[in-house]
């Protein structure tokens, strides 16, 4: 895919990605199967995800089919990813449509306009579950 970059850095307790590319479903799909080998490789599942995708938001319908196949993949892995999406072409419909589908495969989502908030919830989680075990 031209265009397309993704950095993947490990910090303290989570995963920090940052993805840039065109905004089509072949770019989530991508940033998906990225996230998940490292979230395999490294042990971590908490997940920042920052995207700064050019161009139109995406119909619903494809932003489903692509969160839907993106995280049937990983399923099963204790997922739990904050996404900031700062673009304010981007509907805050469509991400929560991204929200909700993940959901219904067990991935915890929530998405944010800004990377402090985004950390800040992302952190707090992983405080609350490590409380809980």
């Amino acid at each position: 895919m031209e265009d397309y970059a993704c950095s993947i850095d490990e910090r303290l307790n989570y995963l920090f990605v940052t993805v840039t590319g065109p905004n089509v479903p072949d770019t989530i799909l991508r940033y998906s199967a990225d996230v998940r080998a490292a979230c395999l490789r490294t042990g971590l599942t908490r997940v920042l995800v920052v995207v700064n995708l050019r161009g139109n938001g995406m119909t619903l319908l494809d932003v489903y089919k692509a969160v839907a196949e993106g995280s049937d993949q990983s399923a099963g892995i204790g997922m739990r990813c904050a996404y900031v999406d700062p673009n304010p072409e981007h509907s805050a419909e469509t991400m929560h449509l991204a929200e909700a589908v993940a959901a219904t495969r067990g991935i915890l989502v929530r998405t944010f306009r800004n990377v402090a908030e985004a950390e800040s919830w992302l952190l707090g989680s992983a405080s609350a579950d490590h409380r809980a075990l």
